[in-house]
């Protein structure tokens, strides 16, 4: 199930790249990133923070960390 699952992360995190869609990101740390996707590897992608405590910054993510990513819409509750 969990190779299914950072499967799933890996293609939405493609279509995010190939078209500039900004991400919400939450890690199993409860580390949450406002970001958009700048680079996706094997085993990690790349985030840049456009908002928040690393606004700017480029953030290193392993798939496997990751339990939530979805399109950015302004307001989380």
């Amino acid at each position: 199930m969990e190779k299914e699952k950072i499967k799933r992360f890996k293609e939405k995190a493609t279509i995010f790249l190939k078209n500039n869609i900004k991400a919400f990101v939450k890690d199993i740390y409860k580390n949450y990133y406002f970001c958009e996707i700048k680079e996706i590897k094997k085993d990690w992608v790349i985030l840049k923070d456009f908002k928040g405590n690393r606004n700017f910054e480029n953030t290193r993510v392993f798939w496997i960390d990751i339990v939530k990513l979805v399109e950015y819409r302004g307001k989380w509750k």
